[in-house]
């Protein structure tokens, strides 16, 4: 078990846990979500193979467009 803070929560998760796997635990609908680990942006296209470490810091956020 590895433990990660995602939006200020800490939980403890399985090593092999994968970024979209987290993600589908907290969110019913990621369409229009992003997200971030340790305050980098990860392209939704890469959750699937991005792995988590113990520390890991996620933040999950609506994108929102705008000018």
């Amino acid at each position: 078990m590895i433990k990660i803070t995602i939006n200020d929560k800490q939980r403890s998760v399985e090593a092999s846990t994968t970024l979209d796997t987290i993600i589908a635990s907290v969110l019913e609908d990621t369409m229009g979500y992003a997200a971030a680990i340790n305050q980098s942006i990860i392209p939704k296209q890469e959750w699937a193979a991005t792995q988590l470490n113990d520390g890991d810091s996620i933040t999950l956020f609506q994108a929102i467009a705008g000018g």
